[in-house]
């Protein structure tokens, strides 16, 4: 009777979807959603409800993405600020 790893990837979730588009530190917003899916996967093979542990799942692949999506364009930035455009 214990949803504790859905609850971990919940909270998990929630935090890397807000850290993730903070600009000062990208490599936390990798980290907080890596955690959420890990343990949102370990609460649907574990836990007895798996309500929060799938919530957990798709918010943290949600941040994932949103993620990945900040930091290419970080990176288009950076490239178009150094006139490296042309090279891509």
């Amino acid at each position: 009777m214990s949803n504790t790893n859905g609850i971990i990837s919940l909270i998990f979730g929630i935090i890397g979807l807000c850290c993730g588009w903070l600009i000062p530190i990208p490599y936390i917003g990798y980290l907080f959603p890596a955690v959420a899916i890990i343990f949102g996967i370990i609460g649907i093979m574990k836990d007895d409800s798996h309500g929060m542990a799938i919530a957990g799942l798709v918010l943290g692949i949600i941040s994932l993405i949103c993620v990945a999506v900040v930091a290419v364009f970080l990176l288009a930035l950076i490239y178009a600020m150094l006139g490296l455009g042309a090279l891509i």
